[in-house]
């Protein structure tokens, strides 16, 4: 059970570079209009420094979410069910996200090996490598596919309360 609490921390912490990419993103954008608002010189490369941290924001929060229950649920008629039925639904759900999610990793993985091997860049005033940006996004979901896999072994083995035991506690549960 300790090396499924560990990669559930792991992904907590990788989690907690979303929240430093939004400081980030929020620090590029002001600099960028108080450059074009008094200045007239807009920070070179803000949009593309903007989407690169929303992919890291996004991609890389993903597991941290899903490891201490965050993501969003609107669970009233879940609540109805018995205890039974609730643990199986958990695990049915568990199994098709990580079924699907594992399809649209396979996919990103590839496609980003692609991009980088080609050098993949973006079009504009001021060349941008978007490479990168591929590889965060398929690291995200790689990083979310573990975390699916280690909540599907983990509650058909110990259940869902055990293994939530000793992570924060962020359920977005109405």
């Amino acid at each position: 059970m300790k090396f499924f609490h560990a990669i559930s921390r792991f992904s907590v912490a990788v989690g907690s570079l979303s929240g430093l990419a939004t400081g980030i993103m929020m620090v590029v954008i002001l600099v960028d209009v108080i450059g074009r608002a008094f200045f007239a010189a807009p920070l070179p490369l803000a949009t593309e420094i903007s989407v690169m941290l929303l992919i890291v924001k996004v991609f890389l929060g993903m597991a941290g979410a899903q490891a201490t229950d965050s993501n969003f649920q609107v669970t009233v008629l879940t609540d109805q069910l018995s205890t039974r039925l609730r643990h199986f639904q958990r695990l049915l759900t568990l199994l098709i996200a990580l079924l699907g999610i594992s399809l649209i990793t396979w996919f990103a993985a590839k496609y980003a090996i692609s991009s980088t091997q080609k050098g993949e860049m973006s079009f504009g005033v001021h060349p941008w490598p978007i490479w990168p940006e591929r590889i965060i996004l398929a690291a995200g979901l790689v990083l979310l596919v573990v975390q699916l896999a280690v909540d599907l072994i983990g509650t058909m083995i110990w259940g869902e309360a055990k293994m939530k035991a000793g992570l924060p506690d962020h359920s977005g549960a109405i």
